[in-house]
C-alpha cells in the first residue's frame, strides 16, 4: 500500500507541469532522492511522464494521457487496499473483544490500527481505559486520555497491541513485566509470541 501511495503522491506531483528539481520531487513527497530518481526513470520508460529541460538545472515533469489513466487505476487500487485492510483488521479486533471479558483495555501505540481498535471497541460495549504512547505529545487522542506508560499492575484489566510499526519490539518488551495472557494480539500485525532460534545448529547438536 505504502507503493501505491508514494506514486500516487508522485503523480500529484508532477500534474502541475511546474519547473522541479529532483530534490524537490522527493521533498514533495516525502521520499529520498533515490526514490524520485527511480519513479522517474520508471514512469519515462513506461510512457506514463515526460520531461523538458528548464534553465537553472531545473526540468519540467508532466503526465502523459497513459500517466493520468494509470494515475485514475492507482487511486481506486489505494482506496480498495486501504477499505481491504480496515475490514480485516475490524473483524480480527471484533472477533477478540466479544469473546475477551477483560474490565477494560490500554491501547499499546497510536496508529491506524488503534483508530480501527477503538472504533471496534465502541461497536462491542468495551471500555478503553487510555492509550499508552510515549512519543504522542498530545493528551488527548479520538476524545481517549493519552498516557506515556502503563500501570504496574493491570487488576482485571487487559493491553491491546495497537502500534503497527513496533509491535513485535512492543510485545518482547511487555511480556518483560505483564503476564502474556493479558496481551490481546490481532494476526495482521504478525508478531511472533516466542523469541526465534538463531542458532538451530546447538539444538541439533543437543539430540
Amino acid at each position: 500500500m505504502k507503493k501505491i501511495l508514494h506514486e500516487l503522491n508522485f503523480f500529484n506531483a508532477l500534474e502541475k507541469a511546474e519547473e522541479k528539481t529532483q530534490k524537490n520531487i522527493s521533498s514533495e513527497i516525502a521520499v529520498s532522492i533515490g526514490m524520485a530518481n527511480t519513479l522517474i526513470k520508471r514512469f519515462l520508460k513506461k510512457g506514463f511522464i515526460k520531461v523538458q529541460q528548464a534553465p537553472y538545472k531545473r526540468f519540467i515533469y508532466y503526465l502523459t494521457p497513459q500517466g493520468f489513466s494509470d494515475k485514475i487505476k492507482l487511486v481506486k487500487e489505494y482506496i480498495n487496499e486501504s477499505l481491504g485492510f480496515f475490514r480485516k483488521v475490524r473483524a480480527e479486533f471484533n472477533k477478540i473483544l466479544i469473546s475477551d471479558k477483560a474490565d477494560g483495555y490500554y491501547l499499546y501505540g497510536i496508529s491506524e490500527v488503534c483508530e480501527i481498535a477503538i472504533l471496534s471497541a465502541l461497536e462491542n460495549n468495551k471500555k478503553v481505559i487510555s492509550i499508552v504512547d510515549e512519543k504522542f505529545k498530545q493528551k488527548k487522542f479520538l476524545n481517549l486520555s493519552v498516557v506515556k506508560r502503563l500501570p504496574k499492575k493491570l487488576h482485571k484489566n487487559k493491553i491491546i497491541l495497537t502500534d503497527q510499526i513496533n509491535a513485535q519490539a512492543d510485545y518482547f518488551k511487555l511480556i518483560k513485566t505483564y503476564d502474556s495472557k493479558s496481551i490481546l494480539i490481532i494476526d495482521s500485525l504478525f508478531v511472533s509470541t516466542k523469541m526465534p532460534n538463531f542458532n538451530p545448529k546447538k539444538v541439533y547438536e543437543k539430540k
